[in-house]
């Protein structure tokens, strides 16, 4: 009978010193209940995401008695953080922000009869554009400590601290960039200017309504695909484009220009024939007719804050694809100018277009 009590009783200590262990494996800090500061009317944190690679805790560090411990929240850390920065008003013009948290971690060592301790922050700041995040900024601060290796660390205020540093940066960060950076504009706007060119730049002829072709314009040499050709022009047409950010706003100063090449267009035909040098003047007006479509497209499209630049690109193709098209239809249907009655009609036709872009 002994020996079955004592048994009973030697199982007993073991479960409870056991239990002990499990206490001190870790320990919860204790947060006060007051939020941290933050600069006003100029994001609202939409999000909170923990991606930090060791999630069981927020740090290793040495109790009073020396042994090692875990610390830990008393919650999940999004909801910690949530609590600790909720923001008294909600603006409707404010950013919405997604903080994704990649460290928060405190780490402790004994150093003769004193503790040394760093604590480390990580936040990224994301703003979702269009149904995708964008990277606004990072904030990575922290602190080197010693104390007392008999007293406890003062971890909240460690914690708070920090905290408050990275949201007063980012609200100072937002502020400052807010009227200037893509990152935070609220839309894109394109702005057209007319190209002036300043004296003759190489081969190129720019188109002007008011200066026509002349075959002094067809420089190059002579290369018949079909005998019948007595001409051809090489026309084309392409932009330049300058990006700046004014009061939240992306504007693009775009210069849409249409162009001939002299040294890739040729004739055979002699100078008096004017009719023609009108079809030619056509296939180049027919160019122009298409910039004014490419700029039409352009204006009625709600470009992209996330990627604007490719949605102007595949506008361009579209439109360059258009152009080939259309000359490829004027040829056909006029018979390279062999057909007047078709001729007449083409003419008429773009120049009614134009006059309605």
């Amino acid at each position: 009978m002994n020996l079955r009590r004592k048994t009973a009783f030697y199982g007993f200590l073991f479960f409870v010193a056991g239990l002990v262990h499990s206490v001190q494996a870790q320990q919860t800090l204790e947060l006060r209940s007051e939020s941290i500061p933050q600069l006003p009317n100029l994001y609202r944190i939409q999000d909170i995401v923990d991606e930090r690679p060791n999630r069981s805790g927020i740090g290793t560090i040495l109790l009073p008695s020396g042994s090692g411990t875990t610390l830990r929240l008393a919650g999940t850390l999004p909801a910690t953080f949530q609590r600790l920065l909720r923001q008294s008003s909600k603006q409707e013009g404010d950013y919405p922000v997604r903080v994704k948290v990649k460290q928060c971690w405190f780490s402790e060592k004994p150093s003769n009869q004193m503790v040394r301790g760093t604590f480390r922050l990580h936040l990224v700041f994301e703003r979702e554009v269009e149904g995708r995040y964008i990277l606004l900024t990072e904030c990575q601060a922290g602190a080197d400590y010693n104390r007392s290796a008999g007293m406890d660390g003062n971890y909240e205020i460690q914690l708070r601290q920090t905290l408050q540093r990275c949201f007063r940066e980012f609200g100072n960060w937002v502020k400052t960039n807010e009227l200037k950076t893509e990152k935070l504009a609220r839309r894109v706007q394109i702005r057209f200017r007319e190209y002036e060119p300043k004296g003759r730049l190489g081969d190129t002829v720019f188109y002007n309504p008011n200066r026509k072709l002349t075959w002094n314009d067809f420089r190059g040499p002579i290369k018949r695909v079909n005998p019948r050709t007595g001409a051809l022009i090489y026309t084309s047409f392409g932009y330049d484009a300058m990006t700046r950010v004014e009061n939240g706003t992306v504007f693009i100063d775009m210069t849409v220009k249409a162009f001939m090449l002299q040294n890739s267009s040729w004739t055979a035909e002699p100078a008096t024939n004017l009719y023609a040098l009108a079809h030619e003047q056509l296939h180049f007006d027919i160019t122009h007719l298409i910039t004014e479509r490419f700029k039409k497209a352009l204006l009625a499209e709600e470009l992209p804050l996330e990627d604007y630049d490719s949605r102007i690109q595949y506008i361009f193709l579209e439109s360059f694809r258009e152009m080939n098209r259309y000359q490829e239809l004027y040829d056909a249907e006029t018979r390279h100018s062999i057909n007047h009655a078709e001729q007449a009609r083409w003419a008429e036709k773009v120049a009614t277009e134009l006059k309605e872009l």
